[in-house]
C-alpha cells in the first residue's frame, strides 16, 4: 500500500510540475517545422507567421525546413518530438492525403497530432509556361484529347496536393494527362518556366510572383469564385461546375501536448492573423486568413481525411510503400 501511495504521490508531483512548466510557456525558442522545401505556400505562411509570433510570445520562433516524401519527413520529426510546445508543425492539406497514398507511415496521422489552428487557405492555381498551346481550360482539354498523354503536368512530388488537383482535372474532363513528379517546388517551377513541362497546379502564393512577372500564364483557379489577387483569371468551375481544390495551411503539435499550451499557441496565432500587415501580406500572396478554435480546425482535418481517402481509393493512386 505504501508503494502504491508513493507512486501516486510521485505522479501527482510530476503532473503539478508539468502544469507549472506549461503555465510558464514559452521560456525558450520554438522551432516551427515546415515539411516542404523553401518557396512553396507552406514555407511562405510559416515565415510570415513566425516573424510576427516572436514578439507576441516573447521568444524566437525559428522556421526549419525539413522537406521530403510529401511532408512525411517533417511531420514524423514533430510526431516524435517532446509534447512541450517547442517543436510545432506548420503544414498543409497533404497531411490528410498521405495516409491513403502510402501503405505505411512512421506515425499515426489520426492519433499523433493535436490540431492547433487553421492559419490560412488558398485555392490551387493552374498555370502554364507562356508558350503552351492553350490559354483556357476548354482549350487545354481539347488539346489534351487530341494529343493523349502529351500534356505534361509537373508536381513538386507524387501525392502532393498539386498532383491530386491534376488527377481531379483528368477525372473530370476525361483527358489523359502526363504527370511528371519532381523533388520539391523549386525544381518543378524551374522546368515549368523554361517550358520543359507544359503546366502545373500550385498554390496561389507559389505562382503569383511569376505570373505578375510574365514568366507564367495563368489558366484557371480552382476556387468556387474568382479571386481578388487575379480577378481576370477564370475558375475551373466555370467550365466544370463544382470543381474545387483549396489547400489549407495549419499548425499541429505532438499528441500529449498540454491543453494550456495548445490554447496559448492558438490565441497567439489569432493575434497574428488580426495584424493588418499580415492580412495585407496574405492578400498579396493570394492567401485567405482563417483562424478559429482548435476544435474547428480538427473538424476540417477529420473531414479532409475522409474526403481524400474516398478520392484516392477511387482513382487507385499510390505513391509509396
Amino acid at each position: 500500500m505504501k508503494t502504491i501511495l508513493r507512486a501516486v504521490a510521485a505522479a501527482c508531483l510530476a503532473s503539478l510540475a508539468w502544469t507549472a512548466g506549461a503555465a510558464g510557456y514559452p521560456d525558450r525558442p520554438i522551432r516551427m517545422i515546415a515539411p516542404f522545401a523553401p518557396g512553396g505556400g507552406s514555407d511562405v505562411v510559416a515565415r510570415l507567421v513566425a516573424q510576427k509570433l516572436t514578439p507576441i510570445l516573447g521568444q524566437s520562433v525559428v522556421v526549419e525546413n525539413r522537406p521530403g516524401a510529401s511532408g512525411i519527413i517533417g511531420a514524423d520529426h514533430v510526431a516524435k518530438s517532446a509534447p512541450d510546445g517547442y517543436t510545432i508543425l506548420m503544414t498543409n492539406s497533404a497531411l490528410t492525403s498521405n495516409p491513403w497514398l502510402y501503405k505505411s507511415l512512421p506515425y499515426d496521422t489520426k492519433r499523433d497530432f493535436v490540431s492547433v489552428i487553421e492559419l490560412a487557405n488558398a485555392p490551387t492555381l493552374l498555370a502554364a509556361y507562356p508558350g503552351a498551346p492553350f490559354n483556357t481550360v476548354p482549350e487545354l482539354v481539347s488539346y489534351a484529347k487530341q494529343h493523349p498523354k502529351h500534356v505534361t503536368v509537373g508536381t513538386p512530388g507524387a501525392g502532393q496536393m498539386s498532383h491530386l488537383a491534376a488527377e481531379m482535372l483528368s477525372q473530370t474532363s476525361n483527358a489523359e494527362l502526363m504527370m511528371v513528379h519532381y523533388k520539391g517546388t523549386a525544381n518543378s517551377l524551374a522546368d515549368l518556366i523554361s517550358g520543359n513541362i507544359m503546366m502545373s497546379f500550385g498554390t496561389v502564393p507559389g505562382f503569383v510572383n511569376q505570373i505578375k512577372a510574365g514568366s507564367l500564364k495563368p489558366i484557371a483557379v480552382a476556387s468556387p469564385k474568382r479571386i481578388s489577387t487575379l480577378p481576370n483569371v477564370p475558375t475551373v468551375a466555370e467550365t466544370y461546375p463544382g470543381f474545387e481544390m483549396t489547400v489549407w495551411f495549419g499548425v499541429f503539435v505532438p499528441k500529449g501536448t498540454p491543453p494550456v499550451i495548445v490554447e496559448k499557441l492558438n490565441a497567439s496565432m489569432q493575434k497574428v492573423l488580426q495584424d493588418p500587415a499580415v492580412r495585407t501580406s496574405f492578400a498579396n500572396e493570394g492567401l485567405v486568413p482563417e483562424g478559429g478554435t482548435p476544435a474547428q480546425f480538427d473538424a476540417l482535418f477529420q473531414k479532409d481525411l475522409a474526403r481524400w481517402g474516398e478520392f484516392i481509393k477511387a482513382r487507385g493512386i499510390q505513391v509509396g510503400s
